[in-house]
């Protein structure tokens, strides 16, 4: 499979969160502060894209046993220090399923859009599967 182009998936994570409409938040878990976030800003890959991507992987993993062989990099500049540079595998449909979906698994969608949440999700993914053999997970 060959890379889906970050800047098309950004720019449609941008129109599908406008559309939906419900804020995005960031939980400071220390202070319990709540922080928004713009679609845009949410949409960014060295913003919080990599957030949503990261949740997207873990639900396509649950349904496949692969990922999206995410290419995600430390770039301590960027907001949570860390930047998608590339998205290797899968189909662009697939991916932005799991986009829209991943969310909803966890009541992200239901008042706030919490990104915290979807970074439980990823852990909590990744945790069930643990078990799976390497040869179902695909090569890990």
């Amino acid at each position: 499979m060959s890379a889906i182009d970050l800047a098309a998936i950004s720019a449609a994570q941008t129109r599908l969160l406008a559309e939906i409409g419900k804020p995005i938040e960031l939980l400071d878990r220390d202070t319990e502060k709540r922080v928004v976030v713009s679609p845009a800003d949410a949409a960014h890959p060295e913003a919080y894209l990599p957030v949503f991507l990261i949740s997207a992987e873990a639900l396509w993993l649950e349904l496949t046993g692969t990922g999206f062989a995410l290419d995600v990099s430390r770039t301590p500049d960027s907001a949570l220090g860390y930047a998608v540079r590339k998205v290797r595998a899968g189909s662009f449909p697939g991916l932005m399923f799991c986009l829209l979906v991943s969310p909803m698994r966890r009541g992200a969608w239901a008042d706030v859009v919490v990104l915290n949440q979807l970074i439980d999700f990823w852990g909590e993914a990744h945790g069930r599967i643990a078990d799976v053999t390497p040869t179902l997970q695909g090569a890990t």
